[in-house]
């Protein structure tokens, strides 16, 4: 886990006095530097969008906080023993996932979660590129490093598929669906796409990250028009603003939650739970793949997470993967 910082700490303490001034001797005595140097941390603090009233001859008050996923306003309430507890955050970076297959090289912790502002290189499946403007979505990939088969991973795109199913339902009361295999849509919209990537060994994974990108607070004219028929966003749904930092606090705790009792009791209660909010099968569907493309009914998912279609020839065919619509 890596450790609050001396800004963070000084935050902590700003919020833990609520109304009351802290001065900046005592800021300095406890930290064992100078009151010049508290102030450039305060000011620093003030840069990334607190706001701290300060007071000669009394001290410091924080007065309001920012809407950005900062380190110090995600562990602030976070129920989580593991998963985000270690943070990797970024006002803006070319893509997470990216980030965090470098990161997951080297001694990261599972449960590391890098999240950015803004992604300027953000990416869906296929390398399709995924819109992600500033302070409007939600854009973050989670470290875990399970001991299962490569051929199991995408059980672990269907557990975080319900974990935010479960978030957005609590946080905002929309009810989200599941597309196979791995979006979320409201009201027939894509909300949310989860892409899943690995580095594994012939018989083990030796780490997999699960990045999530949630349209939140998007408005309809921030999406370009050829999306608009088929995206949208929480609020956009919901009629109103979507609190962005208790929505991924609630995502993380039901990760962590799922994860162990995937670990524990193994998939099959998800892929019950994953039907039965799926809004893919019983209809009629055109799968792509990459070099064909079938059309047929969605009869089942199977407990590898492959789609069954009955092909309009009467055949049943497993896809393992594709674009569904």
């Amino acid at each position: 886990m890596n450790k609050p910082d001396k800004e963070e700490q000084i935050l902590n303490l700003l919020k833990a006095a609520r109304e009351d001034y802290i001065s900046g001797e005592a800021l300095s005595k406890k930290f064992g530097v100078t009151r010049a140097s508290i102030w450039k941390n305060i000011h620093a603090l003030m840069k990334q969008g607190y706001g701290i009233e300060r007071r000669p001859n009394t001290g410091y008050k924080l007065i309001s906080s920012p809407d950005k996923v900062l380190p110090a306003e995600i562990r602030e309430g976070l129920e989580t023993e593991y998963i985000g507890r270690e943070l990797y955050c970024f006002n803006e970076a070319g893509s997470t996932n990216e980030i965090a297959m470098k990161l997951a090289e080297g001694a990261v912790t599972e449960g590391t979660v890098v999240i950015a502002e803004k992604q300027t290189a953000g990416k869906g499946r296929l390398g399709r590129k995924w819109l992600s403007p500033a302070g409007a979505g939600l854009w973050f990939s989670i470290i875990l490093k399970p001991k299962i088969s490569p051929q199991h991973s995408a059980k672990l795109t269907f557990v975080a598929g319900l974990a935010v199913l479960d978030a957005i339902r609590t946080v905002s009361g929309l009810q989200a669906g599941l597309k196979w295999p791995n979006d979320l849509l409201v009201n027939g919209k894509k909300v949310c796409g989860i892409l899943t990537e690995i580095k594994s060994g012939p018989d083990i994974i030796n780490y997999q990250v699960l990045g999530i990108g949630i349209n939140v607070n998007i408005s309809e004219k921030e999406f370009p028009e050829a999306l608009r028929a088929t995206a949208t966003s929480l609020a956009q749904e919901a009629k109103k603003e979507v609190a962005r930092l208790r929505l991924l606090k609630e995502i993380l705790k039901n990760i962590e939650t799922g994860y162990e009792v995937f670990k524990k009791e193994g998939f099959k209660q998800f892929l019950i739970r994953w039907k039965e909010h799926s809004v893919t099968l019983n209809r009629k569907v055109k799968v792509a793949g990459l070099l064909e493309s079938w059309e047929g009914l969605a009869l089942d998912i199977d407990e590898d997470c492959a789609l069954i279609v009955r092909l309009d020839s009467g055949e049943k065919k497993r896809v393992l993967s594709g674009d569904v619509s």
